[in-house]
């Protein structure tokens, strides 16, 4: 009769039990994975499919702090470079007006109104200068991506000395003399301004192109995580399935083992 007759431990139920708690704790991963979309959720999973997912969960990581401060840095050199332009829109307006005080058929009453205009103008370029363009751009501030590249040097700091247009060289109303150094003054006030302008286009198409970069290699990095560690929900749902009817088998095959040594008991009637 074999393990039947052993009552005092019954062998058949214990390997029910057995191959019961394999099939739940198998069920309870199956359950885990399809929960958290991962086959991977601690090092006892798969201690090297672990490490490497964390490693690149780092990498990761550090990417999208990269492009967050690339994102910050274009943000900043783009509003600097709006300043720029509205600075330049004003030098090309005020060269236009010493352009046209540099007439005989203009009058003196003339040339006295568009000194007036270029005086606003004049005091809004340095309003703008010296109020609205971050003066970072002028301490050797470097942005990420741009970590080689020193800002500093020829872009404009002030308003007065640096464009060389202030209240004694804007002067209209003059000797013949005066006007031409008018103009003269202003567009190399225009001339330093654009190739700032330049300059900045330069730098924040550079951090543009390494914003890309830097999506493509995230993209790349997360593509091998999913690799690595995500889970086929269609095939853990499957699994799920099959362990759900075996651990009702192995249930009814206990209760199965468990009554069987009641037979033995006939033997005693």
């Amino acid at each position: 009769m074999g393990d039947l007759a052993r009552i005092n431990t019954n062998i058949a139920a214990l390997k029910s039990f057995q191959t019961l708690t394999d099939i739940n704790t198998r069920l309870v991963k199956a359950q885990e994975h399809i929960s958290t979309g991962k086959t991977v959720n601690k090092a006892s999973d798969s201690p090297s499919d672990y490490y490497i997912s964390k490693t690149l969960e780092t990498k990761i990581n550090a990417v999208k702090r990269t492009t967050d401060n690339i994102e910050r840095g274009i943000n900043f050199l783009q509003t600097n470079d709006s300043r720029l332009a509205q600075v330049a829109d004003i030098l090309i307006e005020m060269s236009d007006l010493a352009n046209q005080a540099n007439s005989i058929a203009v009058t003196s009453a003339e040339k006295q109104a568009i000194q007036q205009d270029l005086e606003q103008l004049r005091m809004e370029v340095e309003i703008i200068l010296e109020s609205g363009v971050s003066m970072k751009l002028y301490t050797g501030f470097t942005l990420a991506g741009l970590e080689n590249v020193s800002l500093t040097g020829n872009l404009t700091q002030n308003a007065l000395s640096t464009l060389t247009i202030n209240g004694t060289n804007v002067n209209v109303t003059g000797s013949q003399a005066d006007l031409d150094a008018t103009i003269t003054n202003i567009d190399t006030a225009l001339d330093i301004i654009l190739r700032d302008e330049e300059r900045l286009g330069s730098y924040i198409r550079r951090l543009e192109v390494e914003a890309m970069v830097d999506d493509v290699e995230s993209v790349n990095l997360k593509a091998s995580l999913s690799s690595i560690q995500d889970a086929d929900l269609a095939e853990e749902q499957l699994e799920l399935t099959k362990l759900s009817i075996l651990q009702q088998s192995s249930l009814s095959m206990m209760a199965q083992a468990n009554s069987a040594p009641q037979s033995i008991m006939m033997l005693f009637g």
